[in-house]
């Protein structure tokens, strides 16, 4: 008798998963993004604190959802399928919780294929931050060579589905992540909700890192700087800095339009920074001549969030230093992998800094993996957050 081989579905199909909690987020796609520890930086390190706040506050207030891994108990809804046929497990998914009044929430979006366990394509982020709320963050978890718009498209415009089912078109102000996934997410957001996208980017730059190596290897190469003066120290600010940062704080944020801040939010954010020990300070006598900020930490990476040096103090090669100093504290004594922060491609000045320090892929030079383009580009009539 002839064999016959047994036909299997070769159809695939994208889900998307919301996760009212960081707690849930991170059940399902920690793994995930400790794999890609640099490239999720954007995502990453705000939820495994924002998973500490709810294990605080779980004493006082009973848990609202249930966490599963999709991988082996796929708890997620179809949002399309790459073929006219189903895949094998598909009707057996039940629908996730519906989304909850809280407006902090993340959506995942997988391919399944078969029986196969599912794959973390993207993550989006709707958060809020300790000033206002942030953008829209993306993150991919495929390699940029990967990023085709046949790829792309479709997960965003599942995500994008899901998430006007969540919010009002008004929250979302503005989209980060790498140029493909925020230039498709415009596309079918505006298309779904009418918003118009403003005529320029809010903000267009390289994401690039730095290491042990690459750190040391700068310092050899580079002329050396010239030594402290008596009066100069590097060192984390402190509460009696607080004035002078907060200062620099707003003076950062006035050439950040459309993401100003108060004078009062600015001793805010400047509070948080010292109080977290989050903030370098060039300190030259009394006065705060610089500041490097560094946030988004998980165990291997962290990112260096805001530099800015007083007018007064310009041209001293004050952020270079400072940066050089906090990175060797974050690779050294804190213990991390790598450092990473986006520059914008308009600032030439900044991106030859961190080419001094050792950040890779800037001036000119070749661009290894894990350095590629990002762009943030916001939405006219938005109630505009801030980060």
């Amino acid at each position: 008798m002839p064999f016959t081989p047994v036909r299997r579905s070769t159809s695939s199909s994208v889900v998307i998963r919301y996760h009212s909690s960081a707690s849930d987020f991170l059940a399902n796609c920690q793994s995930d993004l400790k794999t890609r520890e640099r490239d999720a930086n954007i995502i990453y390190p705000f939820a495994l604190k924002a998973k500490h706040a709810e294990s605080s506050s779980s004493s006082t207030s009973s848990p609202t959802t249930t966490t599963s891994h999709p991988r082996f108990c796929p708890s997620i809804t179809t949002s399309f399928t790459s073929d006219s046929e189903t895949s094998d497990d598909e009707t057996s998914a039940p629908a996730p919780a519906s989304p909850s009044k809280n407006d902090q929430f993340w959506l995942s979006a997988w391919t399944v294929h078969g029986r196969q366990p599912a794959k973390l394509d993207m993550v989006l982020s709707c958060t809020n931050g300790p000033i206002n709320k942030y953008p829209i963050f993306l993150y991919s978890n495929v390699p940029d060579e990967d990023l085709a718009t046949s790829f792309v498209q479709p997960r965003i415009d599942a995500l994008v589905s899901k998430l006007r089912s969540c919010v009002k078109s008004k929250r979302v102000f503005s989209v980060y992540g790498p140029v493909p996934l925020a230039q498709s997410f415009v596309r079918a957001w505006s298309s779904l909700t009418g918003a118009v996208p403003v005529v320029e980017p809010y903000y267009a730059a390289k994401h690039t890192f730095c290491t042990r190596e690459t750190l040391s290897s700068s310092i050899e190469d580079s002329a050396p700087l010239s030594p402290l003066s008596p009066s100069h120290d590097l060192r984390l600010a402190e509460p009696k800095d607080l004035a002078s940062a907060a200062a620099l704080c707003y003076g950062f944020a006035s050439g950040s339009e459309p993401f100003v801040l108060s004078v009062q939010d600015s001793f805010k954010e400047a509070g948080l920074y010292i109080q977290n020990r989050q903030m370098y300070a060039y300190k030259v006598g009394e006065e705060t001549a610089s500041i490097v900020c560094v946030t988004r930490s998980s165990q291997n990476v962290a990112a260096i969030t805001k530099v800015y040096t007083n007018p007064q103090f310009r041209g001293r090669k004050c952020a270079e230093k400072l940066v050089r100093h906090a990175c060797q504290h974050q690779l050294g004594e804190m213990g991390k992998r790598e450092v990473v922060l986006f520059v914008a491609h308009d600032n030439k000045a900044a991106e030859k800094v961190y080419d001094r320090v050792g950040f890779q892929g800037l001036w000119g030079k070749a661009r290894p993996e894990g350095v590629n383009d990002w762009v943030e580009i916001g939405f006219e009539d938005a109630e505009v957050g801030h980060w």
